[in-house]
């Protein structure tokens, strides 16, 4: 019975789950890019998301779980309650948005939409009635201190891994601030310029041929750091930008949109 499982097989399960999550997802991105795509926020083969997905969907359905209709609502609810938070959580610390549904019908601030919330009520159905039960039964069948010894050395990869992705993502976060500032300041310098060569009605005196070679030198070495900075796109290509092609930023739109161009043409 669910509700019977030990903390052990909860823990197995979010694993095994985060596992065929991301099989389903990278699959479904590799067919429609037609090349192969790690489809997750980490460098190991799990989505965290769908794990804790199918463990929500398991314990929102124990009192409802011989009643498909009900197993159904629960597991809309339970899963689309998780996107949701997961996707504030996810732009509160990085600005970025890995994934938007603001283009979709019946959306709510872009986190979750109608068409998913009803695709994670299917999920839960072939879950909680089919998936389950072979998955619950291969986990019954290993002996209690192996999986414990299991479980410890997927965690410590998992936490190395999940460390290493958070530090990238807030690096990107950080490469993205810099362009945002560098790009500014060459706005107003160019402005500036431009409004100086208004006054300066004689541009062949000592004093305006200095001050215009100054500032174009200052513009010159702000366009070699706004180059440098898209150089080290090439840093996250694998990782953020190719695994999250449509992520989105409202902070960092313009600059975010440039490095995806960027990456595009490296290829």
């Amino acid at each position: 019975m669910i509700e019977n499982y030990s903390i052990t097989e909860w823990i197995a399960f979010f694993f095994i789950y985060s596992f065929l999550g991301w099989c389903i997802e990278s699959a479904i991105v590799s067919f429609n890019k037609r090349k192969l795509t790690n489809r997750g926020f980490l460098k190991g083969p799990m989505l965290p998301l769908y794990g804790s997905g199918a463990v929500i969907m398991l314990l929102s359905t124990l009192w409802a779980k011989d009643n498909y209709v009900l197993v159904y609502i629960c597991g809309t609810i339970g899963a689309t309650a998780l996107e949701y938070v997961t996707g504030v959580l996810m732009e509160m610390m990085f600005n970025m948005r890995y994934w938007d549904y603001s283009n979709k019908k019946f959306q709510i601030h872009g986190y979750i939409c109608l068409t998913s919330s009803l695709f994670w009520g299917v999920l839960t159905v072939l879950l909680v009635c089919f998936v389950h039960i072979p998955v619950a039964a291969l986990v019954a069948s290993v002996p209690a201190n192996i999986l414990r010894v299991g479980l410890f050395f997927i965690i410590a990869v998992a936490s190395v891994d999940t460390v290493d992705a958070f530090k990238k993502a807030l690096d990107f976060q950080k490469l993205l601030t810099y362009e945002t500032r560098i790009k500014n300041e060459l706005s107003e310098l160019t402005e500036r310029l431009n409004d100086a060569k208004e006054v300066f009605t004689d541009k062949n005196n000592e004093r305006s041929r200095e001050f215009f070679s100054m500032q174009e030198a200052r513009a010159e070495r702000l366009r070699l750091e706004l180059d440098a900075a898209k150089e080290k796109v090439g840093k996250f290509k694998n990782s953020m930008l190719n695994s999250f092609p449509s992520a989105t930023s409202n902070k960092f739109g313009e600059a975010l949109d440039e490095f995806k161009e960027y990456f595009n043409r490296k290829k």
